[in-house]
């Protein structure tokens, strides 16, 4: 799962109370907690492209478990997933090798691109990270917030927040679409104002390609959240049990785990890699 499409998901499923205690508080105060967490969360979100992690995708289908992992680091404008373990076994020596020179080679390639093939691989990559990134400018325009209280989650005070769909808004973008058919609940750094943690369910059916395919209701998200530095965080874990209706007639289910580990600078990370690719 790409990560930045990961890294917007999280904000835009939040809503459904889950008995926490409900606290007083004018609309205001809410528009404001909304807002700031919005401007940090857009600030992370422009952060995100500096940073190289490690990423862990697990997906179990029934009794079947299966995982990979890379680092996925930023090269000439648009990201790169380097594998290092599948099922969490390390590759080989020889698949190392090979996956190192096909690093080098791809380095080549784009350094050596034409401007338009450059444009058009960036552009690419731009457009997927856009789509995704609806979800952050839809969300305050089509659900209704509410304060519920103040707890403290991993360490850190935090607002506790619920929202539901607008009443009476039809979404005219398929982000928005998407949020009609969520509630959840979200906790938001108190201090900082920086979303921490999200949970929440799919309550209506949410066509995903129109007919063709549709997220089902019962579909659970976990979305947390990590300090990388004292003004950014990023994504941390990402936990979904996802129920799936292709053609209206195919059902499945399928759980997913995705971790974001050892976030450092991009550029540090690229040295690194490259300088092993050089030896091959």
């Amino acid at each position: 799962m790409l990560r930045y499409l990961q890294s917007v998901l999280w904000l835009a499923l939040i809503a459904c109370p889950f008995g926490i205690a409900r606290i007083p508080c004018r609309a205001a105060e809410v528009s404001e907690i909304v807002q700031r967490a919005t401007a940090a969360l857009n600030s992370d979100w422009a952060s995100d492209p500096l940073y190289a992690c490690i990423e862990r995708d697990e997906v179990q289908k029934g009794e079947k478990l299966t995982s990979k992992t890379f680092e996925v680091v930023m090269i000439e404008g648009s990201d790169y997933y380097f594998p290092l373990a599948v099922n969490d076994q390390p590759l080989s020596p020889d698949r190392q090798r090979e996956e190192l020179i096909k690093l080098k080679n791809e380095v080549r390639h784009r350094k050596s691109e034409s401007p338009s093939a450059r444009r058009a691989r960036i552009n690419s990559w731009k457009k997927k990270r856009d789509e995704n990134g609806e979800l952050l400018l839809d969300f305050p325009t089509v659900l209704t917030f509410r304060l519920l209280g103040e707890e403290a989650k991993n360490g850190h005070s935090a607002y506790v927040l619920s929202a539901t769909p607008m009443p009476g808004i039809v979404p005219t973008t398929r982000a928005g679409k998407v949020l009609s058919g969520i509630q959840g609940k979200a906790w938001v750094e108190k201090d900082t104002l920086h979303p921490m943690l999200v949970e929440c369910t799919v309550v209506t059916p949410v066509p995903v390609y129109g007919a063709l395919a549709s997220v089902l209701p019962g579909t659970e998200i976990e979305i947390k959240m990590t300090p990388v530095t004292d003004s950014t965080w990023l994504i941390d874990e990402v936990s979904t049990k996802l129920n799936v209706s292709k053609l209206r007639v195919f059902k499945s289910t399928a759980v997913t785990r995705s971790t974001y580990t050892q976030y450092r600078p991009n550029s540090s990370v690229v040295e690194e890699l490259l300088a092993k690719a050089g030896q091959q």
